[in-house]
């Protein structure tokens, strides 16, 4: 049975020779057809074997040279064809009974050997069509140009029992990679793709050359294409072969079905090399041939060579996962200080994809063109992530020494290291030429515009004041800021920033913002006071306010314009308003006098200080200057209510200072601010670091007038004393004299007040001329009521031969050690005679008192 069925094979085989193989019709005529076709035109090159016809193999079975690429090996060139096998009939035909053979332009002839995942093929189905690739090594033949593919089947009655069916020749303008720009039908890793190698750029850094090749895949599957594991190499035209790696900015080897990506990949090439015609391949290890077999390969574009450079203003694209984000240096200011041109930047990136980009962690520097690099930190890279269309300005500063030229710097944008430690290159993103611009000078009241990330904001500089502050100044920069936009704008939490020429004063700034202003609808403004100590014998010129939030600066300005040190005061009597929410009075002077000491006197104001809350609420703590005419300031002591104020409540509030006696005091001005902590209002009771919201009042100087009659009262604010009546008397020929005194003392509960800091001091004068004085306390030595009586008991040694006369009661205002009259009155003495005595009490002196007050006898003065 085994021989009938190995004779039946050698007869089909002979029949199938004699009218299949070369040398009978129609073969001769298919050999000549492929090879043999001369032109004088030039040659195009093409890149498919689809116009070379098929071969027959038998009445219905056929094969197609369909593809041939070669890839470069150190152990030998291997080739790769693929022969496409339709069979026409219904039933299968064995592969065993036909093989090939590559014919190299040296002569040699291989036996191709089927690929790992075709090499189980050993059939083809009836009305089947199926593609299997082979290899061979061709040794050091580097191109399929003009390589012949011989079919064979067996003939036992041939030499060898081989016997050659046909032939395939490689056309000699064939291109076994994609021509330049053409468009690729493949499979990565099993899933179907349209690919195409879009660029070629060389870059130069740091004394080496890199080439970097664009690889645009279109996902044409149903499934997500991952990274299937091919090797990607760079082949010049000289045949050198150099791997690609994965470009950092194409971390994510990660294909969306429908979804087109480019991937970015390099290497480092020779700086001799010639970059035309150099080609992208693609090889994937066959597991089990141990060997390397291309996949694909692509002629890529004429090179193009890199410049990092990025014109002033305009705008980078930046791969990063496949995501286009554009990068702006979108201005740039400098100015001067101690030797050091201090750089401002706005640096803009938007993501223009389609899906959320995370940034990484680039690094900044400026670099001059005398080759010196300065780091510009910032940690605004640090977990960056943008939306699609998201936009983001980055505020950036740099300082570079003004002995550099300045005009000519770049701000440097270089990738992280990879993170692997995978030897990846990283190359700079871009090198943006920085436009040399000096930061322009702001003028008070003039609106400039600002962008930053939370909008675009006209910003006025309203004022600027330098005031006391101890023996200090208090330099205070008033801020308007306006959203400009159509969108209502938050605000972020801001410090601040102040500068006097080359002095920092950031240790003592604050910011203020009137009534916790946050949410700004559009045309809406919010007002803000930065504010900072400063020594008070400092001239400076120019004056640079920064505000700042979490992740950079929020603006910066610059105003040569002088601070004002006086501020045009309202007149005497007028009221002004504080508006700040939750703390809203008008305040209007009561009463200013001046108490004259010896050498020295005491400047008193009390203020009104009328809530217009509706609840209870603590108000402004209050700070106080005393201004003369020639511009010397005294700082106010204050004396404030600690106590919450109640509704539509008031609050006395006194304020005063001690100034040398030659100070013209006639001609007054009070400087009252709303003192701040921590850049809010303080509340009375507590330390105040500074002031805001200063308003000068013209005082009304007022010099009491002593009175005449006690009886009509005297007013030691918030008390009225009249002394209905006084009388003093002493038995005739004793020391002790008794003084009465009928009074009546009214007090006006309306204000809230604090420490009471008054004393009310009471002068006797005798007929001799002595005086007497005592020391009055409201509340306990004299209490509220009408026709209450005070008495006290004088003693002196020429009362014993006082025989009659009047006294004066003399009443005094005394504030810190001064005094101020307030009235005085005559008064009889009345002198008793002392009935008749024994001789052991005439030597005796009797103190005796009907008071119901002090009945401590005083002594003469």
């Amino acid at each position: 049975m085994h021989k009938r069925s190995k004779a039946y094979v050698l007869l089909l085989l002979s029949t199938f020779a004699a009218s299949q193989f070369p040398g009978f019709t129609g073969s001769a005529a298919y050999a000549a057809g492929t090879a043999a076709v001369k032109t004088t035109a030039a040659v195009t090159e093409i890149s498919t074997l689809a116009r070379l016809s098929p071969m027959n193999l038998g009445a219905s079975f056929s094969v197609k040279l369909s593809d041939a690429r070669v890839f470069a090996q150190d152990s030998g060139n291997i080739l790769t064809y693929t022969l496409t096998y339709t069979n026409s009939s219904s039933t299968s035909v064995n592969l065993v009974n036909y093989f090939s053979k590559v014919v190299t332009t040296g002569g040699s002839m291989i036996k191709g050997t089927a690929v790992s995942a075709d090499s189980t093929v050993k059939k083809i189905a009836g009305k089947e069509t199926k593609s299997i690739t082979y290899y061979a090594n061709i040794g050091k033949a580097a191109s399929v140009k003009g390589l012949k593919i011989n079919m064979y089947g067996w003939n036992f009655s041939a030499a060898n029992y081989e016997q050659r069916i046909g032939t395939f020749t490689v056309p000699s303008n064939y291109s076994a990679a994609a021509l330049q720009g053409e468009s690729k039908k493949t499979e990565l890793g099993s899933v179907p793709v349209t690919t195409q190698a879009s660029s070629l750029q060389i870059y130069k850094y740091n004394g080496k050359v890199y080439a970097k090749v664009g690889y645009s895949i279109t996902n044409l599957g149903t499934r997500v294409l991952s990274d299937p594991g091919y090797s990607m190499y760079l082949k010049s035209s000289g045949g050198s072969v150099f791997t690609l790696a994965l470009d950092e900015s194409s971390s994510e080897y990660k294909i969306q079905p429908q979804q087109k990506k480019t991937l970015y990949f390099m290497t480092e090439i020779p700086a001799y090399m010639n970059t035309s015609k150099m080609e992208l391949q693609i090889a994937r290890l066959d597991d089990g041939l141990k060997l390397y077999l291309p996949v694909a390969s692509y002629s890529l574009p004429p090179s193009v060579t890199a410049d990092f450079t990025v014109a002033a203003g305009a705008v980078k694209k930046v791969s990063v996962d496949s995501n286009v984000v554009d990068m702006q240096l979108k201005s740039a200011a400098v100015y001067a200080e101690n030797e050091n041109g201090i750089w401002t930047y706005q640096f803009r990136v938007k993501n223009t994809g389609s899906t959320a980009v995370t940034l990484p962690a680039y690094g900044l520097s400026v670099k001059s063109a005398e080759g010196y690099s300065f780091p510009v930190t910032t940690e605004a890279f640090n977990s960056l992530t943008l939306k699609p269309l998201e936009e983001k300005l980055i505020e950036l500063t740099a300082s570079v020494p003004l002995e550099l030229a300045q005009d000519t710097l770049q701000l440097q944008v270089i990738p992280p290291a990879a993170a692997d430690n995978s030897g990846k290159i990283v190359l700079p993103v871009a090198y943006f030429k920085i436009p040399y611009k000096l930061e322009s000078n702001t003028h008070i009241t003039s609106e400039a515009s600002v962008t930053n990330n939370y909008g675009t904001f006209g910003v006025t500089l309203q004022s600027l004041q330098r005031l006391p502050w101890g023996d200090e100044d208090l330099l205070q920069a008033k801020l308007s800021i306006r959203n400009s936009t159509s969108k209502t704008i938050t605000l972020p939490k801001l410090t601040g920033i102040l500068k006097a020429d080359l002095n920092d004063l950031t240790s003592s700034t604050q910011v203020v913002v009137d009534n916790d202003v946050s949410i700004l609808a559009p045309g809406e403004s919010a007002q803000l006071t930065v504010l900072a100590h400063i020594p008070y014998t400092l001239d400076y010129s120019q004056t640079k306010i920064i505000l700042q939030e979490t992740s950079g600066q929020f603006l910066s300005l610059s105003t040569t314009d002088g601070a004002v040190t006086s501020l045009s005061p309202l007149a005497a009597g007028s009221s002004f308003k504080i508006t700040a929410a939750g703390k809203k009075a008008s305040i209007q002077e009561r009463l200013t006098t001046v108490y004259t000491g010896s050498s020295s006197k005491t400047v008193y104001s009390e203020v009104e200080m009328n809530s217009e809350e509706s609840r209870q609420t603590n108000l402004a703590r209050l700070y106080a200057s005393f201004r003369t005419a020639d511009g010397q300031y005294f700082e106010a002591d204050v004396n404030q209510s600690e106590l919450p104020t109640g509704a539509a409540g008031k609050t006395l509030v006194t304020f005063s200072a001690n100034v040398p006696s030659t100070v013209d005091t006639s001609t007054l001005q009070l400087y009252i601010g709303q003192g701040v902590a921590g850049g809010k209002l303080a509340a009375a009771g507590t330390e105040a670091t500074g002031y805001v919201n200063t308003t000068a009042l013209a005082l009304n100087v007022k010099t009491v007038t002593p009175q005449t009659n006690l009886s009509s009262g005297i007013s030691v604010f918030p008390y009225t004393l009249a002394v209905n009546a006084s009388s003093s008397s002493l038995t005739a020929g004793t020391t002790n004299l008794t003084l009465s005194i009928n009074y009546s003392l009214t007090q006006d509960s309306a204000y809230q007040t604090g420490a009471y800091g008054h004393k009310l001091v009471l002068q006797f004068i005798d007929p001799f001329g002595q005086f007497f004085e005592k020391t009055l306390t409201f509340g306990t030595d004299l209490i509220t009521g009408t026709n209450s009586l005070y008495t006290t008991t004088i003693s002196s040694t020429l009362f014993k031969s006082l025989n009659g006369g009047n006294y004066r009661l003399r009443l005094y205002d005394e504030f810190q050690g001064q005094r101020i009259e307030l009235g005085s009155q005559i008064y009889d003495i009345t002198v008793i005679q002392p009935a008749s005595a024994t001789n052991d009490d005439k030597d005796k002196d009797t103190d005796s008192s009907t008071s119901t007050g002090d009945t401590t006898a005083d002594s003469a003065s």
